[in-house]
């Protein structure tokens, strides 16, 4: 089994000349970029075995029943913008259509008794409308 690769070994490697071999300076300049890819995928796994240990140990003690956690920030800097957005939207939405529920809740019926106190205050319409009006017709 292959022992395992850092970048200071593809950097330290060095490779024996041979009669037909390959251009030197192509070799380097592709270990250049071989190291640089290298770096940051070891850097990328490193950050996802942290996320991972942590939740894991979110997973445990929500399964020991110690309710959710302290709410953290909304956004950290390697979370994706996009599902940062649509969970802030789904939380307005779902605070919105609770405000709405409760003014629904108080709203009608406060609605019905103000028409029901105002309206033996209305006056009575003498004659409908169209009644009120002249006929068209009636100038000729």
């Amino acid at each position: 089994m292959p022992m395992p690769l850092n970048p200071q070994d593809i950097v330290r490697k060095e490779f024996r000349e041979a009669l037909r071999g390959y251009n030197q300076a192509d070799v380097d300049l592709f270990l250049d970029e071989v190291v640089e890819e290298f770096t940051k995928l070891a850097e990328d796994n490193q950050k996802m075995k942290v996320r991972i240990a942590a939740l894991q140990q979110e997973v445990a003690r929500l399964r020991e029943g110690r309710g959710p956690a302290a709410p953290g920030p909304v956004a950290t800097g390697t979370e994706d913008p996009q599902r940062v957005e649509n969970e802030v939207r789904a939380r307005v939405r779902r605070f919105l259509e609770e405000q709405i529920k409760q003014l629904e809740a108080t709203t009608p019926s406060a609605t019905v008794q103000k028409i029901e106190r105002d309206a033996p205050q209305a006056p009575a319409p003498e004659a409908p409308v169209a009644e009120q009006r002249e006929p068209f017709w009636a100038g000729e």
